[in-house]
């Protein structure tokens, strides 16, 4: 165990985050839990959009441009 100062109003956020069988421990592993993430939940997200076809078509270009000045 570990004691660190907060702010007030922090420790105020973090109260309204807590269940009533959470410790402020929980509370802070759930939030760098989420800020950290899983690159995993992205996956797929681009498949619908255009994006993909002009980052292609944009990447060719450039590949083009490249060998034209060899």
């Amino acid at each position: 165990m570990k004691t660190i100062t907060i702010r007030d109003e922090t420790y105020r956020t973090l109260q309204t985050m807590k269940g009533d069988r959470d410790s402020f421990s929980d509370v802070i592993d759930r939030l760098i839990a989420k800020k950290i993430g899983n690159i995993r939940q992205f996956a797929g997200g681009l498949k619908d959009s255009t994006t993909l076809d002009r980052l292609k078509a944009v990447t060719q270009e450039i590949r083009q441009s490249g060998r034209a000045r060899m």
